[in-house]
C-alpha cells in the first residue's frame, strides 16, 4: 500500500506586532481635534514644549444627552480611564481624569503633564486590560446606534503663572513663589 505524502502548510511569517496605541503630537500649530474613539488600547499624547503652551485637554462628544452623553455616562467614562504623565524630570505621574459640568454640556478634563517640562508623554487608556478606547467610550455612553465622534481638544494655557504650577493645582505655583498678575498688575517672585 502506497503512503500518500501530505504537504505541511507553509509557516506564516510573523510580521511586526501591531501597536496597541495611537500617537498624537501636540506642538504649536498641531491639530486641535484628536480622535479619542479609536480601536486601540491607548492614546499617547506627545507634548512638545514648552508644555506651558497647553495646560490641559478636554474630551468632548457630538452626542447630546438624549443620545447617551449624560452626566452619569461621563462619570462612568472617567472612572474607566487612567491617565499617566511620563517625563524625564518627574518620572511617572498619575493624572486625575475629571468630569467637568458646564452650561453647554459635560466633558472630561485632564492635565497635560508638568508645566515646566519641554517634552512629556501623556498616556490615556482604559483601566481594564485589553479594552480599546472605542469600547470604553461606547460602553459608557450606552452603545449608541448612530454615528458619533469623541475628540480630545488640547487647551492653551490661560495664565502666565501656569508655567510654575503643579499639575494638580493649575495656576498655583508648586514652590509657593513666582506669582504673576497680583492685584494692581504687580509681580511677585517668592
Amino acid at each position: 500500500m502506497a503512503t500518500k505524502k501530505t504537504k505541511k502548510p507553509a509557516a506564516r511569517k510573523a510580521g511586526p506586532a501591531k501597536p496597541k496605541h495611537v500617537e498624537y503630537v501636540l506642538s504649536k500649530g498641531s491639530s486641535r481635534l484628536l480622535n479619542a474613539r479609536v480601536d486601540k488600547e491607548e492614546i499617547w499624547l506627545f507634548v512638545n514644549g514648552p508644555a506651558m503652551l497647553f495646560g490641559s485637554a478636554r474630551m468632548l462628544t457630538s452626542l447630546d444627552m438624549p443620545g447617551g452623553a449624560t452626566f452619569q455616562a461621563w462619570k462612568k467614562l472617567a472612572a474607566s480611564l487612567s491617565c499617566t504623565s511620563l517625563c524625564g524630570a518627574n518620572g511617572k505621574t498619575k493624572i486625575p481624569v475629571e468630569v467637568k459640568p458646564s452650561r453647554i454640556g459635560t466633558s472630561i478634563e485632564f492635565s497635560l503633564g508638568p508645566m515646566s517640562m519641554y517634552q512629556s508623554v501623556i498616556v490615556l487608556k482604559a483601566k481594564q486590560t485589553g479594552v480599546t478606547l472605542r469600547q470604553a467610550i461606547d460602553d459608557a455612553f450606552g452603545n449608541p446606534k448612530g454615528a458619533y465622534s469623541v475628540v480630545i481638544v488640547p487647551e492653551a494655557a490661560t495664565g502666565h503663572a501656569e508655567h510654575d504650577a503643579s499639575i494638580f493645582q493649575m495656576g498655583q505655583p508648586a514652590d509657593g513663589g513666582h506669582q504673576h498678575g497680583e492685584e494692581g498688575g504687580g509681580h511677585h517672585h517668592g
